[in-house]
């Protein structure tokens, strides 16, 4: 894991971001239970986020935007803090004397793309359509996501944008080009 604090790219040369690496044939993933779990729970959260954005959308059509992502932002933060609760034993589990002298301070401000998030597809959705806001809106993700890592940002491990990683990344693209388009 790289060290460094907000911009790590010092040590990283763009030549050392990018990896051409031989194509690996009949590699082999290890289907674990932990491995299964984490995809399960994962595409579990990515179907709550394009209903998220469907039902935030009718609310907005309905009341206003702001409110509709405001009351989305409200509810999920109740939860939250009952899962936070229950997960830490009421906060007991936590160091918070250490967390807020070695947490970098943007850490603590990861809420502001999250609400970002919530209020766009919140506005885009009832016009734009489910489909086109979540494509576009993964296809971000998958382009930041490929920088942060391949730059090592925020505290991220290396992991270069290899050929294989940018082809998939073209073709996701492709694909919501073909579904907002067509």
């Amino acid at each position: 894991m790289v060290k460094g604090g907000f911009f790590p790219v010092l040590k990283h040369s763009l030549k050392n971001s990018v990896l051409i690496e031989k194509p690996r044939l009949n590699a082999q993933i290890a289907m674990d239970k932990k491995l299964f779990m984490d995809i399960l729970l994962l595409m579990i959260g990515g179907t709550c986020t394009a209903l998220q954005g469907a039902v935030n959308g009718s609310l907005s059509i309905n009341i206003n935007g702001g409110f509709s992502a405001w009351l989305s932002f409200a509810i999920g933060s109740f939860l939250l803090f009952i899962f936070f609760i229950i997960d830490t034993r009421g906060g007991k589990t936590i160091n918070w004397k250490n967390s807020f002298k070695t947490a970098p301070w943007w850490s603590w401000l990861g809420g502001i793309p999250g609400a970002a998030f919530v209020l766009f597809i919140t506005l885009f959705i009832p016009y734009r359509g489910s489909a086109v806001v979540s494509g576009i809106t993964i296809c971000a993700q998958m382009v930041t996501s490929l920088f942060v890592d391949s730059f090592a940002f925020f505290g991220c491990n290396h992991r270069p944008a290899t050929i294989p990683r940018l082809f998939g990344t073209a073709l996701l693209i492709a694909g919501v080009l073909m579904v907002a388009l067509g």
